[in-house]
């Protein structure tokens, strides 16, 4: 019994030890949670929101496990015209480093060929030569394209003492593509990419820089037949290259030169027309072949007019008609002109433009006409040395107003200042008076009568015109004008044409120089020639021997003219040039008139 009571006992103290140790206060049992619990309960989370992803585009509801391979990649298409949008905003820096950092894919020769083309179009010579070189580092051949945009661009250079490095780039682009041509013949004689066209603008450089020994080394060069042989396109630039030279009478020798050059050249290209049945001669290459001959000797021209009537129909008098090949355009038509100028042939002007008034449209007749036209007929008028100029070329004038309201052509024929200035040359070689005053009525509006002894007004009547119908007089208009009074000796028509610049304020054209270049030297050789007339007609009408003087305060505003003109005289004695635009010779004054030379500048 004992031993069983003993036995009981301990189990009880063993059962409160065990309950001792298990039971703890609440307190107790909180701090004892595990972390994760009590940082739960001690900082809540916040409700859940929409998930936000960067791509607006992307839609989660969407699935999202596509195949790589249905990307659509950039296209060589479509990278062209990110390139060209980024080089119409000025931008063309930006669109070089997208082309250099776009995968290759997208890449071709045609890519490079759009960003050279834009260089070009900017005048970034450099960079286009850049990307050219670039382009075959980075594994892409240049095509016949390629080739042909670099000489486009190149060839837009207006002066090359500025761009001689950009010269040598030409040769050199040049080499590479004669290296090129040879290339493909090799390993495919029938490929479309063996074509001349490329080389017609590195002939106009090489003419520009006149280099025409150069032309005719490129020119031989070429297959005589077959692909790669010379077409319409080399000899049209040959011919225009040879026709580029200089005006200037020393390089007379280059004219015949170049001349004699185009004759064979001609002769040439009439043999290739036999062995290339696609070779056709169009108005482009018969125009430059004409414009080419017609400074050299009387063959080379004789052969021009012979183009004249064989391909156009425009016969000589005497000779027997012919149909023409091709219709007469404007280019033509130009070019025919200005070899009867050349040629100093001045009566056939006249005669050519008869013909082509009387022609059918179709074959290109009145209304091919323009200005450009008539002024060539003008000065043809005006180098022939019979009387008369004056009344034809006021006739000229006329007919181009009245076919400018009546008829389709338009502003096309309406008059420039040249044309009027070419007129006003006309009275003042043949001192005709008359004419001078109805082409400043038509020239500017006013009303000539209006300046006339006993008829003077303080406010000249001008006719009411569009925009663009009147126009200003010039120093070369002020000058043909005085020297037209004159050469009349008459004090009346000198009056009047004193009153006239005094109204319309002639001394503001005194004020400044003249400017630079060619166009400065020849505006103040007028208003020297405008300040002399001014001084010698207010010394014909002081004189006493005056019919009809002048008021006392018209006289002491052309005196004040008068000293203003001196003061021009003696600056332009003080910085005389050699440059004279004209030259005009005074006959004895018993025949009252001027003769007028053809224009000629004098050495030094």
């Amino acid at each position: 019994m004992l031993r069983a009571s003993n036995h009981l006992e301990r189990l009880h103290c063993c059962a409160l030890r065990r309950y001792a140790t298990t039971v703890r206060h609440p307190l107790v049992e909180e701090k004892q949670l595990p972390r994760y619990l009590r940082r739960k309960s001690e900082f809540p989370s916040s409700p859940p929101s929409e998930k936000v992803y960067r791509s607006r585009h992307l839609d989660p509801a969407a699935p999202q496990t596509q195949d790589k391979s249905t990307i659509k990649l950039l296209e060589p298409y479509e990278l062209s015209q990110r390139l060209k949008k980024l080089c119409d905003a000025n931008k063309i820096d930006t669109a070089v480093a997208m082309l250099k950092s776009t995968p290759r894919d997208a890449q071709n020769t045609q890519v490079w060929n759009t960003l050279i083309w834009e260089c070009m179009k900017a005048k970034r010579f450099n960079l286009a030569y850049q990307l050219y070189t670039d382009m075959k580092r980075r594994g892409f051949s240049p095509s016949s394209r390629t080739f042909q945009t670099m000489f486009i661009g190149l060839s837009k250079i207006e002066n090359w003492t500025s761009h001689t490095k950009q010269l040598g780039n030409a040769r050199l682009i040049y080499d590479s593509y004669h290296r090129f041509v040879n290339s493909v013949k090799k390993h495919e004689p029938a490929s479309a990419e063996l074509s001349a066209k490329p080389l017609a603008s590195y002939i106009k450089i090489l003419g520009d820089n006149g280099f025409y020994q150069d032309i005719f080394d490129v020119y031989h060069a070429l297959p005589t037949e077959g692909p790669g042989a010379p077409e319409e396109l080399v000899y049209t630039a040959i011919f225009k290259a040879l026709a580029s030279t200089s005006t200037s009478p020393d390089a007379t020798p280059i004219h015949l030169q170049n001349a004699g050059h185009a004759k064979l050249l001609w002769m040439t290209m009439h043999k290739a027309l036999k062995k290339s049945p696609s070779f056709e001669v169009d108005g482009y290459v018969v125009a430059s072949a004409i414009a080419a001959l017609s400074r050299g000797n009387t063959p080379e021209v004789d052969l021009a007019f012979a183009i004249v009537g064989e391909y156009y129909g425009l016969i000589s008098p005497g000779a027997p008609p012919h149909p023409g090949r091709i219709p007469l355009s404007q280019v033509s038509l130009d070019a025919i002109l200005k070899l009867c100028n050349a040629s100093k042939r001045y009566s056939l002007c006249a005669h050519f433009l008869q013909q082509v008034k009387r022609r059918p449209v179709h074959i290109g007749g009145e209304d091919l006409l323009d200005h450009g036209h008539l002024n060539e007929v003008l000065k043809a008028r005006l180098a022939l040395p019979d009387a008369g100029a004056a009344a034809s070329c006021l006739e000229t004038l006329e007919w181009m107003l009245r076919k400018e309201i009546m008829g389709k052509l338009g502003y096309k024929l309406r008059p420039t200042l040249v044309s009027y200035n070419l007129a006003m040359t006309a009275c003042w070689r043949d001192g005709d008076w008359r004419v001078a005053t109805r082409i400043f009525d038509l020239m500017t509006g006013y009303h000539a009568h209006d300046f006339m002894d006993g008829a003077v007004s303080s406010s000249p009547r001008r006719d009411a015109r569009s925009a663009g119908r009147s126009i200003e007089l010039t120093t070369e208009t002020f000058s043909s004008l005085m020297g037209t009074a004159l050469a009349t000796r008459d004090r009346a028509n000198v009056r009047q044409a004193l009153r006239i610049i005094d109204y319309l304020k002639v001394d503001r054209l005194f004020d400044g120089d003249g400017g630079e270049g060619r166009n400065g030297k020849a505006k103040m050789y007028f208003i020297s020639k405008l300040a002399s007339s001014v001084v010698n007609a207010v010394q014909f009408v002081s004189g006493a021997e005056s019919k009809n003087p002048a008021g006392r305060h018209e006289m002491d505003r052309w005196r004040r003219i008068s000293d203003t003109a001196v003061s021009i005289e003696r600056r332009a004695r003080a910085g005389k040039s050699d440059f004279i635009p004209t030259t005009v010779k005074q006959l004895p004054k018993e025949e009252g008139k001027f003769t007028y030379q053809k224009r000629q500048p004098v050495s030094g």
